[in-house]
């Protein structure tokens, strides 16, 4: 399958950019998405059909990489050792939270430099009742996420395309960020930045264990932060700014 040009090994890795985006812009502005139309089941669509592109995107790209025999060493390192993982692990979590600050910081930034009023922590969100089903779809898209743009992407950049390791995680994180320009230019900035930290606990540690663990933590803030906005009273439904 993998041809000596690499020309395969790019389409692939193009196919699987934003696989969520066309989910997204579908149940926002499709014709379920117009005035009087179901609103709840518009967000139930966005809620199912974002982490199930995630999966089927993700398994397609890794099992065509696999049936030419090509597996990025990463996935045979699904491992921390006893006293390193100790370390690792905890460190992620603290990572993975400490970077949703991150991304409050820089999205505040543009506010505090044209002076638009007190930049406010807010969730990105397409609307819908927040419980176990938009846990569950945060911790779906994050696995996908990691096996996807941190196992596959670097590992074909890295290994097949000869890629320095720093110039594939900033590349994958890239690629990774644009899954999120649906939510605007500033969510693919802070998106990247995500992607770079997660990328160097990869090739840091040389588990994707540790990304991954990083990844859920974010997710689990943003889910605390995210039922803590849904009882704050403000008007519910539509998108909500970031930072």
């Amino acid at each position: 399958m993998w041809s000596h040009t690499r020309s395969l090994e790019l389409l692939v890795l193009v196919a699987t950019v934003a696989p969520a985006e066309l989910i997204r812009v579908a149940t926002a502005f499709g014709p379920a998405a117009k005035a009087g139309g179901d609103r709840g089941r518009v967000a139930r669509r966005g809620l199912l059909g974002v982490p199930a592109a995630y999966l089927l995107v993700t398994a397609v790209a890794l099992a065509v990489a696999a049936e030419d025999g090509f597996v990025p060493d990463v996935f045979s390192g699904w491992r921390t050792g006893a006293l390193t993982g100790a370390l690792w692990l905890p460190a992620a979590v603290v990572v993975g939270a400490a970077l949703v600050g991150a991304e409050f910081v820089l999205g505040a930034v543009p506010r505090l430099l044209d002076g638009t009023g007190r930049p406010r922590l807010a969730v990105h969100r397409g609307g819908g009742a927040v419980g176990g089903g938009y846990a569950g779809a945060l911790l779906v898209t994050a696995v996908a996420e990691e096996l996807l743009y941190r196992g596959l992407w670097i590992g074909v950049l890295h290994e097949r395309f000869g890629m320095p390791a720093g110039v594939a995680v900033v590349v994958a994180a890239v690629a990774y960020a644009v899954g999120h320009l649906f939510f605007g230019g500033l969510a693919v900035a802070q998106k990247t930045l995500s992607g770079v930290v997660f990328g160097l606990l990869l090739v840091l540690s040389g588990s994707l264990v540790v990304p991954l663990v990083a990844h859920l933590a974010q997710n689990g803030v943003v889910f605390a932060l995210t039922v803590r906005q849904e009882h704050a009273a403000r008007p519910a439904g539509g998108r909500e700014a970031a930072g």
